[in-house]
């Protein structure tokens, strides 16, 4: 596939608009577990966030929540559009509803990957931020001439391609990216940051807290904060039988 070819054909196009965003809210909960006080518990918090990676923005008025996706390396398979030697992408649904189905389908695999499977159900806090990006260096991968390699795009396990393109949009200076989600039957749509430049705010413009809980049968995500209630049986991502796994 000649992705550098779509992209001088496509030209870079400005994206801006508004994204969420999930991420586990447990930390506090795990370390006052470990500790005795308040005090014990925030120089714990300290010692652990200094063996975090340093993020390499030098903006020090950044949310931690909106920094911390570009400290870390990609994971075992890499991402979608990230080999494992690329540095991580900043990633985010246009919708809740794509959201939930990305989280989801990232829980039964967690639950998958554990070498044994809990005896209750997995529960889990969560917060959903949302945030706005801007760039005038983007890609609309949703759009001609990218839409005509959909199936490509959104394969459910092979990332080889979509890699590719995603090292070919690094080369053209490409900062931010949208595209079909691969686990929305829906087709919602997803949001990449390749730069935290791409951010057009400081922190995010707005936070919710999410529960969660996880089974070998189900995910379900609720919010008190809206009374929403998110439910995805096992069988929503299977194909064949089976999840499909993160494979590069």
């Amino acid at each position: 596939m000649n992705w550098e070819g779509l992209i001088e054909e496509s030209g870079m196009s400005a994206v801006s608009s508004s994204m969420f965003r999930i991420v586990e809210s447990q930390e506090q909960v795990a370390t006052m577990g470990l500790v005795d006080s308040l005090e014990e518990q925030l120089l714990l918090e300290q010692m652990i966030e200094e063996t975090k990676p340093k993020s390499e923005s030098t903006d020090k008025n950044i949310h931690y929540l909106l920094s911390t996706p570009f400290r870390y390396p990609p994971l075992d398979w890499g991402s979608r559009f990230g080999s494992k030697t690329e540095t991580s992408l900043f990633f985010g649904s246009k919708s809740i509803t794509t959201l939930m189905c990305e989280a989801a389908y990232y829980r039964f695999i967690f639950w998958i990957g554990m070498s044994s499977s809990p005896s209750s159900k997995l529960r889990t806090q969560h917060t959903v931020l949302s945030v706005d990006y801007k760039s005038k260096y983007g890609a609309q991968l949703q759009l001609e001439p990218f839409v005509q390699h959909k199936s490509i795009l959104t394969d459910s396990s092979n990332y080889k391609a979509t890699q590719r393109l995603g090292n070919a949009m690094r080369s053209f200076g490409i900062k931010a990216f949208e595209y079909i989600s691969a686990r929305d039957p829906e087709e919602g749509i997803n949001v990449a940051l390749f730069d935290i430049e791409a951010l057009a705010s400081k922190k995010p413009v707005d936070t919710t807290q999410w529960f969660c809980e996880t089974d070998g049968d189900q995910v379900l995500f609720r919010c008190d904060h809206h009374n929403k209630v998110y439910r995805y049986p096992y069988t929503f991502f299977q194909i064949d039988g089976k999840i499909p796994q993160p494979a590069n």
